[in-house]
Parts: structure tokens; sequence; C-alpha cells
């Protein structure tokens, strides 16, 4: 199981104000915990920073994390994407990945994409599959020709040479039908998301593994297999009633803020919730069904990443 954490997108937080400041102070210490990967997502609305600008920037200051770059369809081209991540690719000698994001937000899609919401559903799905059909093209073959609806390439070169084999690691959160098709055809690792509620844990988890056993019987039509990233949020605390106390406390706050439920609440449906040996037990069962990785949200975030690297990594027993 690698453990990994989310970029900080704004300041503010543990006293650092510079955005910029704050997500490598957070990665580094990650970094030196044992974290292995980071997720930077894309807010193209708002005051955050710009993923791909953000991460290239954060790669000169650590030596060993993946960065893990969101990509909307829609917005960016496949074409640029490809060029982007094998410059970043290089630039960090092979720990560059892509966050497919098929976008929610009509006004972010218009505005960026020049107009490139669709309200079809099914449609964003079908333009994500022609957007990874040609990047991962150019990243692996010579010369790429594509005729579809929502793209076209003739005769498609990118010479630069990728030092990830056979090309960057590629995530996607995808829930519907034909959007996990598309995953279990083209990408390497599936985010899960907890359902909300850290007090339904157990049925939380049976439902995970559910979704973990039919997407590995999908993938196996294809003669494919898929590493599975949790997305969860982590409170430990002494006791776990003051870490539910607490959890349930933040679950009421974001009851009617969606961006608050977004930025992290959500994430305590994941059930790591407690005293480190709890958080313990549960990444272990966690790891028995499948799960490769957990991408985690710390509250508060420092102290948060201390406890875990002190107190809840070195007791991990993970099957092999």
């Amino acid at each position: 199981m690698r453990f990994g954490c989310w970029t900080p997108l704004r300041g503010g937080e543990e006293g650092i104000e510079d955005h910029f400041e704050l997500a490598r102070v957070t990665l580094q210490k990650a970094e030196a915990l044992g974290f292995e990967t980071s997720l930077v997502a894309e807010r193209f609305i708002g005051a955050e920073y710009e993923s791909w600008v953000l991460a290239s920037a954060l790669s000169q200051h650590i030596r060993k994390m993946e960065l893990i770059v969101a990509v909307h369809p829609g917005i960016l081209s496949p074409q640029v994407t490809a060029k982007m991540g094998a410059t970043l690719d290089n630039l960090t000698q092979g720990r560059c990945a892509i966050n497919i994001v098929n976008g929610w937000w009509r006004e972010e899609m218009d505005t960026y994409g020049n107009g490139g919401w669709l309200d079809e559903g099914e449609a964003r799905y079908r333009r994500m599959d022609e957007f990874l059909t040609i990047m991962t093209g150019l990243w692996t073959q010579p010369e790429v020709s594509f005729e579809g609806t929502f793209y076209q390439l003739h005769k498609g070169r990118l010479p630069q040479k990728l030092v990830a084999k056979p090309h960057p690691r590629i995530y996607a959160a995808s829930r519907s039908d034909l959007g996990k098709e598309v995953v279990a055809r083209h990408c390497q690792s599936w985010f899960v998301d907890a359902p909300p509620g850290h007090r339904q844990w157990e049925e939380n988890f049976a439902a995970i593994e559910a979704h973990v056993r039919a997407m590995d019987e999908r993938c196996a039509r294809l003669g494919r297999k898929l590493d599975y990233t949790l997305n969860a949020a982590v409170l430990c605390a002494d006791n776990t009633a003051e870490a539910q106390r607490r959890a349930d406390e933040l679950e009421e706050r974001a009851r009617d803020n969606r961006l608050l439920m977004a930025g992290g609440v959500k994430g305590l449906g994941g059930g790591l919730v407690g005293t480190p040996e709890v958080v313990v037990d549960r990444l272990q069962r966690y790891a028995a069904i499948g799960i490769n990785c957990v991408m985690l949200r710390f509250m508060p975030v420092f102290e948060g990443m201390d406890r875990f690297g002190a107190e809840v990594i070195p007791k991990l027993k993970l099957p092999a």
C-alpha cells in the first residue's frame, strides 16, 4: 500500500499564507514521512494555482514523490496534455502521473474550455475515451492518426522520450457504467470514494469492497488489472470517542456546504477515525480487499500527518 496526500492549493493553513510555500512545506514533510504520491487538483474558477504550473514548480523541491496532475478533457487537448505530461515526466525522472477528470461544473467548462460543457454525461465519457486514446497513443507510438467525434489527429508525433514505462500512470474516478468501462480500458488506477458518514463505516467498507470486486471482474473481461486508490480523511485522537466527536462536528458543519464536504469532510466516511490502532486495523482491512494506495487528507494537517507517520505507518503489517 502506498500513502499519498492532497497538495494544498491555497494558503492559510498551519500559519502559512503563501499558496506555494504551504504546498512546498506540506509535500516535503510528507516525503520525509514516507508518503509516495500527491494529488494536485485543478480549480480553474477560484484563487487556486493552476495544477500543471504548480506541479512543475513543486517538482524541483521534492525528490521521490509522484505528482498526479489533474486534467479536464474539454479544456486541454490530448495533444497538449501528452506534451506537458512528457515534459513533467522528464523533469521528475518518471514521477509524473495524470488524474483524468471529466468535469462537473458547467461554468468552469464553458469559461475555460471555450464552451466545452456537454450536457449528456455519456458524451463526456466518449470524449474522455477519445482523449485517452490520443494521449496514450502519442506517448507509446511513433505516429498517431485518429478521426473521432471530438478529436482529430493526422500523423501526430511526440518525439520526446518518456522515463516512465510504458507511460505516466493514469488515475480516474469515474462512476457511471460507461465511465468505468473507459477507466478499465485505459487507466492504471481507479479512485474509490467512500460514501459519507464515518459512523456508517462498516456499511461503507462493504460497499467499497463490492465496487472493487465488480471492477476486478470488468477488467478481467478485458484482460487487464487495475490498482485501487482510496480517497479518505484521517482523524486520529488519543481515544476513539474524541475522534468520533470531532468527526461528527465536521460532518455537521459540512452538511449544507458542498465545498467543505468535497474539501475533505466526505473522506471521513472512509472510517479512518479513532486511535492510531483503529486506523491501522482499518487500513489493513482495506489492503486485504485490494486497495493499493490511500490518498489522504488530515485534520489538522501537519499534526495529523506527523502522527500518521509516527504512529500508523510503522505499525502496519500489510499483505505481500
